[in-house]
């Protein structure tokens, strides 16, 4: 199985030094996904199995109670469970969103941090599925440790050339 560009970019950054690991990995990031660079979110770990992510509050996502937005709380799960997919994935396929359901159940304080796995169950389904379908529940906290939103990202994935 030929791995995806994610796969290979994000195994040479974790080679990096641990001090220069995170500020190039949120700016390759960033690069590649603009919001998510705007939104400040900052990738903690970066692994097959489990993906970790922050984002703080700050004026440019905050609403107009002073806490995240709704939409960069749900930025952060779908930012990380799609690149945990992506990550998995063969070369040949596309990791695309097909749901997000965000059930907003307390108020936040401060920065949120969002963190998906996989075992390794998924990940064989991931690598050897020609399309799939995989919901992940997103965990999300904030600096109280209190969970604001309960997120599940239901991921799909299609070969990147359509057969005809």
């Amino acid at each position: 199985m030929k791995r995806s560009q994610i796969y290979h970019t994000i195994s040479t950054l974790n080679k990096l030094p641990g001090f220069l690991q995170k500020p190039v990995k949120n700016f390759v990031i960033g690069r590649a996904v603009p919001f998510v660079g705007t939104s400040g979110l900052r990738f903690e770990k970066t692994s097959d199995m489990e993906w970790m992510a922050y984002i703080p509050n700050r004026p440019r996502v905050r609403n107009h109670l002073k806490q995240l937005h709704a939409c960069g709380m749900v930025l952060l799960a779908e930012s990380i469970a799609i690149l945990i997919v992506a990550m998995n994935l063969p070369a040949d396929k596309l990791p695309l969103v097909k749901n997000i359901n965000a059930d907003f159940v307390k108020r936040s304080t401060g920065g949120l941090r969002g963190r998906v796995s996989l075992t390794k169950e998924q990940i064989e389904y991931i690598q050897n599925s020609e399309k799939g379908e995989l919901p992940l529940e997103v965990e999300i906290t904030d600096e109280l440790g209190v969970e604001p939103i309960k997120v599940t990202v239901t991921a799909v994935w299609i070969p990147k050339k359509r057969s005809k």
